[in-house]
């Protein structure tokens, strides 16, 4: 029996489709592909799961066929109900697969017969989304219940959901990989930077020549994934980090994403960096870079004054200083040596705006102030172990000046603190 649809039916029919849809847009489909993906898996063996890929090639040439079944049975005044359901099944049949291919697109066991699939998916698409442009103008009676299908907003939003999911799986706190890391914080932000680096290789290397150019595909990935490790690191950044964690995610932030991953050798040119913008928004930004710069303030001034508070114990104490090579030698060049490029080699990674490095290179010119000073009171002290110290120091300050002359413009050190070291110089031969 044959009927004319009515706009009412129709409408009717489409609240039915809408929520079809709106039941794939909660992602309802790819829990069931994984439901039949394991039961596959189980029970079939390797020659049926080979038949099934055979079949899901064939993606390209199904979506045509149905394609025209829809323009031959549309083509009357008027449209028979059961072929009507029964192609409306079938186009459904049709779009599970497609979202089937799709949501394989990172397994692991992912084969090149699988790529193909997905490359068949994307032809599909594209014959959907044309026919959808075909129905457009046409008068809404005699517009199939099913159009438009949309697949390529839902092909989308499916990727932003795939995406979401990954990110949330690679943030689990499990054993292997990570455990060398000190929290958990440093531990999950390594593990999410990790899985947006690898999944964008996948892409470039494999997922790319299944799309068309004009999809632009390798950023459509890239944005969606800055977007998910950008929220995430907004949600860690939110719960307050201590001081140690966030030097950690400063350099994930300024460092590791941005010339690690994003300049990676196969992504560089790829992706449209700037595009992107930062990971985290500027103003959360510049709170943990305040963070981060009190607390290495802090940090360098402790260290650098210990390592004199230990060397005037040692001239203090009497004892001659130790000879190497035949001569004096104090630990005191060796440690503020250490302590400023450690904290600078750290900074350089954890601060973009590089000019900011002088609130530690300022802790370094007002040591040298308390150094000069030190040794004018030891040499005026007239202590038994004077010469000899002075002596340790003359070598002291000659490996100081050699290493902040060599490193002036990078440690951003003023004329002045190299002019204390002279002095430093003129008191020991004093």
């Amino acid at each position: 029996m044959s009927h004319q649809r009515s706009k009412a039916g129709g409408a009717e029919e489409s609240g039915e489709e809408g929520g079809a849809w709106s039941k794939l847009l909660k992602l309802k489909i790819p829990s069931k592909i994984w439901k039949n993906r394991k039961l596959h898996n189980n029970n079939e063996g390797d020659e049926v799961k080979q038949v099934q890929v055979e079949q899901e090639e064939q993606l390209e040439e199904s979506s045509r066929r149905l394609i025209e079944r829809e323009e031959d049975l549309f083509s009357y005044d008027s449209v028979n109900e059961e072929d009507e359901d029964e192609l409306h099944k079938d186009f459904e049949a049709l779009q599970l697969k497609l979202w089937m291919a799709i949501n394989d697109t990172f397994t692991p066991s992912s084969s090149a017969g699988e790529l193909k699939v997905l490359r068949s998916a994307m032809v599909s698409i594209q014959q959907q989304e044309a026919q959808d442009q075909r129905w457009r103008d046409c008068q809404e009676e005699r517009v199939p219940r099913w159009r438009p299908q949309k697949c390529l907003s839902i092909h989308n939003i499916l990727l932003q959901n795939m995406v979401e999911g990954r990110i949330k799986e690679a943030a689990k706190d499990t054993p292997g990989g990570t455990d060398w890391l000190s929290s958990p914080v440093k531990r999950q932000v390594c593990r999410v930077g990790r899985c947006v680096k690898e999944d964008l290789l996948t892409v470039v290397r494999r997922v790319k020549n299944c799309y068309p150019p004009h999809m632009d595909i390798m950023n459509l990935y890239a944005g969606l994934y800055h977007q998910e490790f950008s929220a995430h690191l907004t949600q860690l950044t939110a719960a307050g980090l201590d001081d140690d964690d966030c030097s950690y995610l400063l350099s994930w932030v300024n460092q590791y994403y941005p010339h690690e991953i994003l300049e990676h050798t196969e992504l560089d040119g790829q992706i449209k960096v700037p595009c992107l913008g930062s990971l985290l928004p500027q103003d959360e930004l510049k709170l943990l870079e305040e963070q981060y710069l009190t607390h290495k303030e802090e940090k360098v001034k402790l260290w650098l004054n210990t390592a004199l508070k230990k060397e005037q114990e040692n001239w203090l104490s009497g004892r001659t200083p130790e000879i190497i090579d035949g001569y004096y030698f104090s630990c005191l060049a060796v440690d503020v040596i250490q302590v400023m490029t450690g904290s600078l080699s750290e900074f350089s990674c954890a601060i973009k705006d590089k000019r900011k490095a002088q609130r530690l290179t300022v802790q370094l010119e007002n040591f040298m102030y308390s150094y000069v000073k030190c040794v004018e009171e030891f040499v005026k002290g007239n202590h038994g172990n004077v010469r000899s110290v002075i002596k340790a120091q003359l070598v002291c300050e000659q490996q100081l000046r050699h290493v902040l002359e060599e490193n002036r413009d990078a440690l951003c050190l003023p004329y002045s603190t190299l002019h204390l070291l002279l002095q430093v110089g003129k008191w020991c031969l004093y």
